[in-house]
């Protein structure tokens, strides 16, 4: 079982070595983040490690990419297909929680993951700030183009 500042220290040492200009991994460090604190916390809530550490892993693998089937697909193909039902939830608790960008940059999320409407997000990369713009039916007509 993980301590609690294993993962806390794995989060700062990844900020530290990318801030420095180094090249690093976004998937396994978010791996070694979401199962280690997932590993230490599901003692907590009635979970064995072992489990709780699968959970946190795909829960967060999921919330990174935005890639829900092939978070559940990686679930099952790493752990089994025993805890179905709770990666499935662990799944879409990181889907929905991880809003609607993601590490890559070519990515586009055009429906809302929470409501019926359309939603096209863009990063505007010089400022760096998150910008949405939301296209809704109207008179139950498909919208003719996002907004570039």
């Amino acid at each position: 079982q993980s301590t609690w500042s294993e993962w806390i220290l794995k989060i700062v040492f990844t900020v530290c070595t990318l801030s420095t200009g180094f090249k690093g991994g976004e998937i396994v460090p978010s791996f070694f983040v979401g199962s280690t604190f997932a590993n230490s916390f599901a003692p907590l809530v009635g979970l064995t490690p072992e489990l709780g550490g699968a959970l946190g892993l795909v829960t967060v693998f999921c919330a990174v990419t935005n890639a829900p089937i092939a978070s559940l697909v990686l679930s099952f193909e790493l752990f089994g297909a025993d805890a179905a039902v709770l990666f499935t939830l662990a799944v879409a608790t990181g889907y929905a929680f991880s809003g609607y960008t993601g590490l890559y940059d070519g990515q586009r999320i055009v429906y809302s993951k929470l409501d019926a409407k359309y939603v096209d997000v863009h990063v505007n990369k010089e400022v760096g700030e998150e910008k949405r713009v939301e296209l809704e039916e109207e008179d139950g007509e498909e919208p003719e183009k996002f907004m570039k």
